[in-house]
């Protein structure tokens, strides 16, 4: 994209036509009225250059700003993909509450999280009307007013009701999440998921498909899908969650996430067939398997908190683009699925340069090694830096 020009640039661009026009030079200072006229025609040329890189900056999936900033990747989204980035979603409980039998609880009754819950004063709604039976366990069904994983309860949280009703305890109790509330796509995520539908080709099954499918379900970060190596005309299909949506934190997903991906890939709906291709016996949904890699630095010089945090920064950044590969989707220039002490040495020296310091010892898993490849759905997480 081409550089815009400054003001000062442009009005110096102007005023150095002006004098090459008509073979003169203009005043400094005073009253000039050419002068003026320049500063008015450079700040009119600045913005058409500024409407010009935005436009060229929207006409490409790669740079292109969200229709929340007036860009057009949503539309590159909803051409390819079909959807708009994915909304957060609320969660839905089972609770069990208390009364005597013939007790009415109405509709658009709310409950609010106690505060030793996961979402202390959350609102929770019942959709529907409910009687009680006298037959424990007495069950409603709540919603969560707020869509989102900061809105999440757990087996065993209890809620109260907002307000009184006869005959009915006030508090509740979580027994099952019904719907597990997710967080809204980060807009680089579906970014990404955009890129990948333009550049992986539909091939009848092969390794782009299942990774464009899995794409499908809100949770799922990535997809490394391989040829099974236990069985013929198997998949594994290894899948990692998104940050947010993880068990761990760390990438790796939940049943309910797992069980998303094979509806994606395996149940037909109104608008497709099911897409798992004539010939494959099964497609095996795994979690991704997480390596905890812990780095010991002997003999570092000079170390302070400071530096300690700028050089944690820089390795786990590097991590998060490692990456097991996946040669029927993957291009081999950009292979990045190798982690060893000479990446780490290298990492320190740009973030400090002129560090000097002892051995690296690198552990995955705990296991001391030189070099770990991560293979399969191998994915690295950063547990702790040493210094010794």
């Amino acid at each position: 994209m081409a550089n815009i020009p400054t003001l000062n640039e442009l009005y110096s661009a102007i005023v150095a036509d002006i004098e090459s026009k008509y073979s003169t030079t203009l005043p400094a200072f005073g009253k000039n009225f050419l002068r003026a006229l320049a500063s008015v025609q450079a700040g009119k040329l600045y913005l058409y250059y500024l409407l010009s890189a935005k436009i060229q900056k929207n006409i490409f999936a790669d740079t292109a700003d969200s229709e929340l900033f007036g860009g057009t990747l949503e539309r590159f989204g909803r051409v390819k993909l079909g959807r708009n980035p994915f909304p957060a979603t609320a969660g839905q409980y089972t609770i069990e509450v208390v009364g005597t039998v013939g007790a009415f609880i109405p509709a658009n009754t709310t409950f609010k999280a106690n505060d030793d819950s996961t979402s202390p004063g959350s609102l929770y709604v019942l959709d529907t009307d409910f009687t009680l039976t006298g037959t424990p366990p007495e069950l409603i069904q709540l919603r969560s007013l707020d869509a989102g994983l900061d809105f999440r309860l757990e087996i065993g949280n209890e809620l109260t009701l907002t307000a009184p009703i006869a005959l009915v305890d006030d508090i509740g109790t979580v027994t099952a999440e019904i719907v597990a509330p997710q967080s809204a796509e980060e807009t680089e995520d579906y970014r990404r998921k955009v890129l990948d539908a333009y550049r992986l080709e539909p091939q009848g099954g092969s390794g782009s498909d299942y990774r464009i499918w899995a794409s499908d379900v809100q949770s799922v970060e990535q997809s490394y899908p391989y040829a099974s190596t236990l069985s013929n005309n198997e998949v594994d299909l290894f899948i990692e969650a998104t940050i947010a949506d993880s068990t761990d934190g760390f990438g790796t997903p939940s049943a309910t996430t797992l069980t998303e991906v094979q509806t994606a890939i395996e149940s037909p709906t109104v608008e497709r067939p099911s897409r798992k291709p004539l010939g494959v016996h099964a497609v095996n949904y795994l979690p991704v398997i997480i390596k905890q890699i812990d780095i010991e630095i002997t003999g570092f010089v000079g170390i302070t908190p400071a530096l300690e945090a700028i050089i944690l920064t820089s390795i786990e950044t590097d991590l998060e683009t490692v990456r097991p590969f996946v040669g029927s989707i993957d291009i081999v220039a950009n292979k990045n699925d190798i982690f060893d002490t000479n990446k780490i040495i290298s990492l320190i020296l740009e973030t400090a340069p002129g560090s000097v310091f002892g051995a690296i010892v690198l552990k995955v898993d705990s296991v001391p090694v030189s070099m770990f490849q991560f293979l399969n759905g191998d994915i690295p997480h950063l547990n702790s830096i040493s210094y010794v």
